[in-house]
């Protein structure tokens, strides 16, 4: 190995190690916030599988030494699989996302489960590596785990909850990550097109030309999917969540208005009011008061129209 060659060897594993401080110090953060109890095991399985999977791919297996490699790798597939399965129980809700208005969140973690699965198909198919070629087959390996952390860093970063500063040093951990890719990847014009293709499909489904066409079915669903309750809010200022309150009559829906959102939006009107609920029922959390829902999605929309949510 020539001194250039050692010399980015190097600037790699200090740039991966920095992403794995910075990912840890976020997801630190995230687990600091409130949440339902029963929320608790999904998030840290799913923040315990992305970390794993960081770890995996920064502890590339050296010939002659323990497979921490594959050790990681397989506590991370356990991690992610147990992370699917709570969620989905805890949430039967879930199946109603999968519609042409998924959120984009959504689809990145979807994008993270089918990267992981090509990671295992490769190393786990033998005909497939022979197809591929030895040096093929690896580079199709390492891309997919670089795809999975990306997919997965965006999942948790667009998750309702996540602080400016969490979501800022997650990006900045992914960031120094996939530096310490491209620095020792053989292949990185091939990482570099298959990044570029999820960020532009990410692109296109929150604010291109698919963006519309995902809203139009939101627009057309029923004003008040959740059943929100007034009478467990009677101690609110209406003006707190009605603006119209204060220069009309206050009796419109908020979704009346917020419905009619256009697609050079950021942020999508479903979006807007789990961030709105969830980040009241955190603060009255953290104040000791009687708090409303938080992460869980029955808690709003799984309740019936009559009853009354859990507190």
């Amino acid at each position: 190995m020539n001194l250039r060659a050692k010399g980015l060897h190097k600037l790699a594993g200090h740039a991966g190690q920095a992403g794995l401080v910075l990912l840890v110090a976020s997801v630190s953060v995230l687990l600091w916030q409130p949440t339902d109890m029963a929320w608790w095991a999904a998030r840290l399985l799913g923040v315990a599988a992305l970390l794993l999977a960081a770890a995996t791919l920064f502890l590339r297996p050296p010939s002659g030494q323990y497979p921490w490699h594959r050790i990681f790798g397989w506590a991370a597939l356990a991690a992610l699989a147990a992370h699917i399965i709570i969620t989905t129980g805890f949430q039967p809700v879930f199946w109603r996302w999968l519609t042409p208005a998924i959120p984009v969140e959504i689809v990145a973690g979807i994008v993270a489960l089918l990267a992981f699965l090509v990671v295992m198909l490769v190393q786990r198919s033998r005909s497939l590596r022979r197809q591929l070629g030895p040096f093929s087959s690896l580079s199709v390996h390492r891309t997919a785990g670089y795809l999975l952390i990306a997919a997965a860093c965006t999942h948790i970063a667009l998750i309702a909850g996540m602080t400016v500063f969490a979501a800022a040093a997650l990006l900045a951990g992914l960031t120094f990550l996939l530096i310490e890719g491209f620095l020792r990847e053989r292949h990185p014009f091939r990482l570099a097109a298959t990044l570029a293709l999820f960020s532009g499909a990410i692109a296109w489904l929150a604010m291109g030309s698919m963006a519309e066409t995902r809203l139009a079915s939101l627009r057309q669903a029923p004003i008040d999917h959740a059943r929100f309750l007034h009478t467990d809010h009677t101690g609110l200022a209406c003006a707190g969540c009605h603006h119209n309150f204060v220069d009309r009559t206050g009796n419109e829906n908020c979704l009346t208005c917020h419905k009619r959102v256009s697609i050079s939006e950021t942020t999508r009107v479903d979006g807007m009011f789990h961030a709105f609920c969830s980040d009241c029922h955190r603060t009255d959390k953290r104040a000791g008061r009687k708090f409303g829902p938080i992460d869980d999605c029955n808690g709003c929309h799984g309740r019936s129209p009559s009853g009354e949510a859990g507190k």
